[in-house]
């Protein structure tokens, strides 16, 4: 007989009704507006007036019959109050300058650079539409330029949103992301209440995502000394490839081969398996006969983020993410971003931590102790861990559970949430091994109860944290608990259809941007799917 098919997470949300509740319109309409507020202490805005008057629309015109109707983004501009976010970005983007043109509404120009995020279109196609007597009609209302007639055809130019969008830094999204989760918490609309226990605690996910620059690969060996002045070594040459002699006039500035416009970017062979063995806890080996048929060659960078579990809606919160390199692992951004959103988060208590094997460092796994959390991170093999020898000498297997004197593998007896440690013990199980003679073990005496037994906490007996685990790997716990990495596995595909598999634009710095609003627009997609479920339940 067949296997029962496994519920996809709508088939779950209408299980579970009461977790929609918040989200049927006629319960969030009570909320809204969800409003974005930044620093109240942040100076008021340098430009005295604007050419354009950005608005809060209100929600009156929402029901069951137009949000079926209305975009995501004509939704969202309804949920979200995005008036207070001026004078953070007017700090940002403008100066106190009497000389040229009156700027624009900060918040409208914001909303312009968001809508072609959500659409993926150029510049030129969102300027296009802003100004269609028809099509831009929408739009205009939506970021607070108004009719045709009465903005007398006065919209930013392509060169005046360039300019916006360029001023946008990293720390600036960071903050705006930052604040439409505040905005979602404040309303109750996570997993996390403002009004819970003090013994609630979530759960976060991280993953990351490979992402190809836009500049095309001209040398996969570039490091930051080929964008150095002549002369300089080759490290193609050092490899024994070609490489460039960089003696011409080409070569004195930075290597012809070089990608001027995306000098961070770096090239990564991507096996889709970071499980492989190491010959130093700190150092991957890979090498030719190791890639696989289905490894994938990327020059660009490397997203990381985190994801707000929810697992009663089946669903996924994304939190603002680090950004570097294509070879910039995950033990290079993890414990950053982990205490970043500790210290911008204080609401949020974290009870697991949930992370591929590519977080299976000691600055990753400590990083989720020091935070008090469950360490449900993937195993990462290690050459010792072939050996029997040496796994016995040790004191654990290769999926970190204990082993007796003898090489018998002991039983999880329990974790201790207070003393964080867990206990192990054999039970006796050489005395129900029929292969085995008994061995001679005074374990095995009436006065220990339970046999040999020991207890794991930060790290095992020899000091090692690769292996340490509160929840033992690979047990029924572990992949219940681990399995809910599934619901957060979408933000790759989110970001793929929003055309951000390819960056669509230059530079390490633009590109962390752009994918910060991809994942700005995610939420939003996120909040609208389950309004228009609930609302459809009744």
């Amino acid at each position: 007989m067949s296997k029962t098919k496994t519920p996809t997470a709508i088939e779950k949300r209408e299980q579970n009704g009461k977790a929609l509740e918040p989200f049927a319109l006629d319960n969030l309409k009570e909320k809204l507006p969800l409003v974005l507020s930044p620093d109240p202490n942040l100076p008021p805005s340098p430009k005295s007036g604007y050419r354009s008057t950005y608005r809060y629309l209100g929600c009156d015109d929402l029901n069951e019959e137009t949000i079926e109707v209305f975009s995501p983004f004509e939704i969202s501009i309804r949920l979200f109050d995005y008036s207070p976010l001026e004078p953070l970005l007017a700090a940002h983007i403008y100066v106190d300058s009497a000389k040229g043109q009156v700027p624009f509404h900060p918040v409208g120009m914001y909303l312009l650079s968001l809508y072609r995020r959500e659409r993926n279109l150029s510049r030129h196609e969102v300027l296009r539409i802003l100004g269609h007597p028809e099509e831009g009609r929408v739009l205009r209302r939506c970021a607070g330029f108004g009719e045709l007639e009465q903005a007398g055809n006065d919209f930013p130019g392509e060169s005046g949103l360039r300019y916006f969008e360029k001023q946008l830094t990293p720390e600036l999204q960071q903050e705006i992301n930052a604040l439409q989760v505040d905005a979602l918490y404040q309303a109750g609309l996570l997993p996390t209440k403002p009004d819970a226990e003090e013994d609630t605690k979530a759960t976060l996910s991280f993953d990351g995502m490979l992402h190809q620059a836009r500049s095309r690969l001209r040398c996969s060996s570039v490091k930051d000394s080929c964008y150095q002045a002549a002369p300089r070594p080759c490290p193609a040459k050092e490899k024994g490839k070609q490489g460039c002699d960089c003696l011409d006039d080409e070569c004195a500035e930075a290597c012809r081969y070089t990608t001027a416009r995306d000098p961070e970017a770096r090239f990564v062979v991507y096996t889709g398996n970071n499980k492989r063995a190491k010959t130093s806890p700190n150092t991957p080996v890979q090498t030719r006969n190791q890639r696989s048929r289905a490894s994938r060659m990327v020059y660009g960078y490397y997203s990381y983020a985190g994801q707000l579990l929810d697992d009663e809606l089946a669903t996924y919160w994304v939190l603002p993410a680090a950004f570097g390199p294509a070879t910039c692992g995950d033990p290079a951004l993890f414990p950053d971003n982990l205490a970043y959103l500790q210290r911008r988060f204080p609401w949020l208590r974290i009870g697991e931590v949930l992370a591929d094997a590519g977080a299976c460092e000691q600055t990753c796994l400590d990083a989720i102790w020091e935070a008090g959390a469950l360490r449900m991170v993937d195993i990462c093999a290690h050459e010792s861990d072939k050996d029997p020898d040496i796994r016995l000498a040790r004191g654990y297997d290769e999926k970190g559970h204990p082993l007796c004197p003898f090489g018998y593998v002991l039983h999880a007896n329990g974790h201790d949430y207070g003393r964080r440690r867990t206990k192990w013990r054999c039970a006796k199980c050489c005395q129900r091994d029929s292969e085995k003679p008994i061995p001679t073990c005074d374990y095995l005496k009436a006065d220990y109860k339970h046999g040999y037994t020991t207890t794991v906490g930060r790290a095992h007996s020899d000091g090692s944290v690769r292996l340490a685990r509160e929840i033992p790997n690979g047990s029924p716990a572990w992949e219940e608990r681990y399995g809910r990495r599934n619901s957060a596995e979408s933000r790759n595909g989110c970001l793929e259809r929003l055309g951000l598999k390819r960056m669509p634009v230059h530079g390490l710095t633009s590109c962390h941007v752009t994918v910060l609003q991809g994942d700005f627009v995610a939420n939003q997609r996120t909040l609208v799917r389950l309004i228009r479920e609930a609302t459809a339940l009744g």
